[in-house]
């Protein structure tokens, strides 16, 4: 019999927090990989630094000797911190860990863009994942809300052929805070319910814009990428606050809607299978 597969770590380095994830790696699947535990280690400042301690006490039970590490980063500075804590946690833990890049020579999906080499790895991970999960001969449109909300589209020949990108809730809430003499800033991340479209306050009202607008840009981009498709896409909608954003998303009438919270680190995982 042979030795069973090493556990795999995917590791998804945006531009506000560290996302990772322990797979078991995949063999034949009809659906996306899911990860067993899951960790989220925001960033404390630009430079990308964050806090420690909870990755090493997360590397205790869930990144066992002989693990593999696929990183995927949008964040140069948080990158080289990342590396340097995992190879301190590797030599405190006495394990051997093998830390790999996701690269674009990675990818195998078509990226039919100007410049495919500049093009987020957080987006072509998504994209990768819709591509897997889409229907044969269907469009897929990713909608990512993380620090920007960005829109992927994978065409129905199953390949990456560019999107859209505007600024996420939290970015959207700092700034009115910080251009505004007056205004709050709001906390985006306690929402259990949509707010309600008509703010009595001006809480409310923020609230209001903030939920509603970003249901409406993704509601509006995916009905322009749709005239030049050839049949209606899926949408497969992931990151923060992307529950809610779903649910009032699945309520228009022919648009297949699909909450995938880790569809990003399914994505690497699906790369590294590839690999």
């Amino acid at each position: 019999m042979p030795p069973p597969a090493p556990t795999l770590i995917a590791v998804d380095i945006g531009n506000s927090r560290i996302k990772l994830g322990q797979f078991h790696r995949p063999g034949p699947m009809v659906e996306l990989p899911e990860p067993v535990t899951t960790l989220e280690l925001p960033l404390t400042n630009q430079h990308g630094q964050f806090a420690i301690e909870p990755f090493v006490e997360w590397c205790t039970t869930s990144a066992p000797d002989g693990a593999v590490w696929r990183i995927s980063s949008v964040h140069r500075g948080a990158t080289v911190r990342f590396t340097a804590a995992a190879s301190e946690a590797a030599q405190s833990h006495g394990r051997e860990w093998k830390l790999r890049p996701v690269l674009l020579a990675d990818v195998s999906l078509a990226v039919e863009v100007d410049a495919p080499e500049k093009v987020g790895m957080d987006r072509l991970m998504g994209a990768v994942a819709a591509n897997h999960l889409r229907a044969p001969g269907r469009a897929a449109i990713v909608a990512d809300l993380g620090t920007a909300l960005k829109l992927q589209v994978v065409s129905d020949s199953g390949a990456f052929i560019g999107g859209a990108i505007l600024p996420g809730l939290a970015m959207s809430a700092r700034a009115l805070d910080e251009q505004t003499d007056a205004l709050p800033c709001v906390d985006v991340e306690h929402w259990h319910t949509p707010p309600q479209p008509l703010g009595k306050a001006t809480v409310p009202a923020i609230e209001s814009g903030l939920f509603w607008g970003a249901v409406g840009a993704i509601r509006e981009l995916v009905n322009r990428f749709a005239q030049d498709l050839p049949s209606r896409p899926e949408l497969f909608v992931t990151g923060g606050g992307s529950r809610l954003v779903a649910h009032v998303l699945a309520q228009d009438a022919g648009l297949a809607v699909r909450n995938v919270p880790y569809l990003v680190l399914s994505g690497i995982v699906l790369v590294d299978a590839g690999n």
